[in-house]
């Protein structure tokens, strides 16, 4: 891939800024209505020449905006006359938008604007952007593939390299949803449960990841073996690539996960799961209404004191089942139907993926 622009971080071809100065004034002429034949066609040239070179062992050239706004059209004419296939990725159109309504003009170059170009794949940010290029340009909504903006979630929530690194040991950077368990491992925490309520929910979602954080607990040495215990539970379901344990990759060493991370894995968690049989506090609580993680935990008296009803409990006996129940009921809420949504649709990764099923 290579990135071509008129400023920037970039191959630079300097005729391609709209903030050239014979661009700018170019286009002021054009929203008044003015054509510079010369001026227009010097610029044009100026671009295909710098063009060639950087284009000449491409195979399809992916412009953004460049044909449906009034910005550069001498730089759009010039990518057209390019020779290369042409995808035109459109956030933008002027001849929609009533603020460049004094580039609604008849004859080139104006018309770039509202009519559909040889060699060119329209390409529309969302379904709104596809009616509107179709009925400005004339094309079916067959031949405007929508391929939306994107995200980067684990930058947006400030996800550093240390969870990147956890997520992707565990092999669950791309789990969708996302269960955290916060807890030691130790018995009462009964991360036994955890696990079979993983294997009830993957019928539903095979794309589940659920990562248990915390390391050994360090005060008893049956804690080693209810460590191995867990981890023969995990293979007894098939779980190995859903289910993870972060003191595995401790490997003898300290344990991999810091305080600063957990922030982090909280922030990236669809929901949080407590399936102890007792507690004293219950600070994952507290951490998980901070993160504004769904909560999902055993109906304990003491996180019931500290969560209040911000909570979704199931009994102290409940089998995976029912706790798996309480998970839906959880994921099935607003804020993380909506997050899912993003995730699904809208982060970068698939996004790319619909890009290279289009390319």
């Amino acid at each position: 891939m290579r990135l071509v622009a008129g400023r920037g971080d970039a191959e630079i071809v300097p005729e391609l800024d709209s903030r050239h100065p014979e661009v700018e004034r170019l286009a002021a002429e054009l929203g008044e209505g003015r054509r510079d034949e010369a001026a227009f066609e010097r610029l044009r040239a100026g671009v295909l020449a710098g063009l060639a070179p950087l284009l000449e062992d491409r195979d399809l050239v992916i412009a953004h905006n460049l044909l449906t706004m009034p910005f550069n059209l001498p730089a759009a004419a010039a990518v057209v006359a390019s020779g290369k296939p042409l995808l035109a990725w459109t956030h933008d159109l002027a001849w929609v938008n009533p603020r460049y309504r004094s580039y609604r003009r008849r004859g080139r170059p104006w018309s770039l604007l509202r009519e559909a170009q040889p060699g060119v794949r329209y390409v529309a940010v969302s379904k709104v952007r596809q009616a509107e290029i179709c009925a400005c340009l004339g094309l079916a909504r067959r031949q405007v593939p929508v391929v939306p903006n994107g995200i980067d979630e684990p930058a947006f929530l400030g996800v550093g390299a240390s969870v990147r690194r956890i997520l992707r040991r565990s092999g669950l950077e791309r789990a969708r949803p996302l269960i955290l368990v916060p807890l030691r491992i130790t018995p009462r925490k009964r991360i036994e449960l955890a696990i079979r309520v993983a294997a009830v929910l993957r019928r539903r979602h095979p794309g589940i990841g659920l990562l248990v954080t915390g390391p050994l607990g360090p005060h008893s040495p049956e804690n080693r073996a209810y460590g191995e215990r867990l981890l023969e539970v995990r293979r007894s379901l098939r779980l190995d690539d859903v289910v993870a344990f972060c003191f595995e990759q401790a490997a003898g060493g300290p344990h991999p996960v810091r305080d600063a991370d957990m922030a982090e894995l909280y922030r990236l968690a669809d929901a949080v799961l407590l399936p102890s049989e007792s507690e004293g506090f219950g600070l994952p609580a507290l951490e998980a209404g901070l993160a504004r993680a769904p909560l999902v935990c055993t109906d304990l008296e003491v996180l019931r004191e500290v969560a209040g009803s911000g909570a979704w409990t199931f009994p102290a006996r409940a089998g995976a089942e029912a706790v798996a129940g309480a998970v839906e009921a959880a994921l099935g809420s607003r804020i993380p139907r909506l997050r899912r949504r993003v995730q699904t649709e809208y982060t970068w990764s698939s996004v790319i993926d619909k890009l290279e099923r289009l390319l």
